[in-house]
């Protein structure tokens, strides 16, 4: 089974606002999903969840996300389909945060998944508004980066005469 939600949360309704980041959640389990729903509803994040990898892939390819928060080992699959889910994160979307949360953590995955350009690294049971803060954190950090982008843009322009 393929559980897939959207979610636009953005203020205006729009998703090409800076203000507005979109995350992709994937995690088999639905306690889990429900929580970060709950939790993501309130905010001016968009959000899509997925059960697994496979879904996960799929919006990966066809939409832009500021962030990806995935468990590592989902059930019926290999022990650890969220670390192949970093590798094609980055190859899709080399911008994005990629969260990992785990019940299953060692030292070594955690190397392993940092070393492949995971973000961050939780091992559960991780408290989701832990999640939220540092969202919230990249999100001000995410901001400044696109501002001073526009800036560096606009006075480039000016330079060249534009």
């Amino acid at each position: 089974m393929i559980f897939q939600e959207t979610h636009n949360n953005s203020p205006s309704g729009e998703t090409t606002k800076p203000e507005y980041h979109r995350v992709l959640i994937v995690d088999d389990e639905p306690a889990i999903c429900f929580a970060y729903r709950k939790l993501f509803e309130s905010e001016r994040f968009g959000f899509d969840i997925c059960d697994g990898v496979e879904a996960a892939i799929v919006f990966l390819k066809n939409n832009d996300y500021f962030a990806v928060i995935s468990d590592v080992r989902f059930a019926g699959a290999g022990n650890e389909e969220g670390v192949h889910l970093v590798s094609v994160a980055r190859k899709e979307l080399p911008q994005a945060k990629v969260i990992l949360v785990t019940g299953y953590g060692n030292d070594e995955l955690k190397k392993t998944t940092l070393a492949l350009g995971a973000s961050h690294y939780f091992e559960k049971p991780v408290n989701p508004s832990l999640i939220l803060a540092l969202l919230r954190e990249l999100h001000v950090v995410a901001d400044k980066h696109e501002e001073n982008m526009y800036l560096k843009s606009l006075l480039s322009n000016k330079t060249h005469g534009l």
